[in-house]
């Protein structure tokens, strides 16, 4: 059976850049069509960026790319959109991810994620015979930051870690590509797959914009200029919502996740006067540890130790942590 390619929708604009989506499927395919050896750890593939900062869109945009240049099974699974996965799941992330493969896979394209898979008894073995009959193979995991067993070694994290090595990165004409918010979980994920060394990642940034001027076309926005490109760091799909917010009205940039990061500084006791001078100095030299773990997810980095910030999640954690701060 043909494992159907994952939907774009009709009504998004086109890709902010053909160039950087045509050099990330060929380095892709290199490493697809390499042996991983003890010489030679292959390396799996992550993009990184910023909560709602695209990720789903890029991973989507390279599914359909690499379905139409190999003669592979392309499978694309998520756990972001409408098959976030749900508090349950976390203690069983093997699990969620082998219902995300099943769902991938249906014949039914209309099936509704939650009606018919959320709590469906997939077990890891039936998805490796399936796949056992589907070489060759590529798995896209969209936001594998969700797993929010990935914080930390366990036995959950290193059955997922195993389970994604052994069936996508052991043999030629196999390979993982994952999205993340952030560097660490890349790391974190390596690590679990290989006791006592380490397997590279290849990491990439998804692009931004390069030109204002094309962006102003691309989005439709005639009154997009280069301040307030940079106001949402340049980043393609945040300056995508904020132009759907202008035209309806409606509020598309959610910022849930900024107020249950800091409720959740708050309650660890991260927010000192300290840690908000620290924050301050980190939008001017980007030091990682100058910032409080929780909010990494509102900033670009594809390196371990740097991270930048997006003013428009600047300006809203600045505001929720005036009014979140203890007394």
């Amino acid at each position: 059976m043909e494992v159907p390619p994952p939907m774009v929708s009709g009504s998004e604009p086109e890709f902010v850049d053909e160039e950087w989506l045509s050099k990330r499927v060929e380095d892709i395919l290199s490493l697809y069509r390499t042996s991983d050896t003890m010489a030679f750890r292959l390396p799996p593939t992550a993009f990184v960026r910023c909560s709602r900062g695209g990720k789903t869109r890029a991973l989507k945009e390279i599914a359909n790319r690499l379905k139409s240049s190999v003669q592979a099974s392309v499978i694309f699974v998520s756990f972001n959109e409408s098959s976030d996965i749900s508090s349950w799941e976390q203690v069983d992330p093997l699990g969620a991810l082998c219902r995300r493969i099943a769902f991938a896979a249906r014949r039914n394209r209309k099936a509704n994620y939650d009606s018919d898979f959320a709590k469906a008894d997939v077990k890891p073995e039936q998805i490796v015979e399936w796949l056992g009959r589907r070489d060759p193979r590529i798995l896209l995991v969209d936001e594998m930051n969700n797993c929010n067993s990935l914080l930390e070694k366990s036995i959950p994290s290193i059955d997922l870690a195993e389970f994604l090595k052994d069936n996508f990165l052991s043999k030629e004409d196999q390979y993982l590509v994952f999205s993340s918010h952030i560097v660490s979980t890349v790391g974190q994920l390596s690590s679990y797959m290989d006791s006592g060394s380490s397997r590279p990642i290849a990491i990439h940034e998804l692009p931004l914009i390069r030109n204002v001027t094309n962006a102003v076309q691309v989005f439709d926005w005639p009154e997009l200029n280069a301040g307030r490109a940079l106001f949402y760091g340049l980043v393609p799909a945040l300056i995508y919502m904020a132009r759907l917010e202008e035209k309806s009205s409606i509020s598309r940039i959610s910022f849930h996740k900024v107020e249950e990061a800091i409720d959740v500084c708050v309650k660890d006791g991260l927010v000192t006067d300290k840690s908000v001078r620290y924050l301050l100095a980190n939008f001017v030299d980007g030091e990682k540890r100058k910032v409080m773990k929780p909010l990494h997810q509102f900033m670009n980095t594809a390196e371990e130790e740097k991270l930048r910030w997006i003013p428009i999640y600047m300006t809203k954690v600045l505001d929720s942590l005036e009014f979140s701060a203890p007394s």
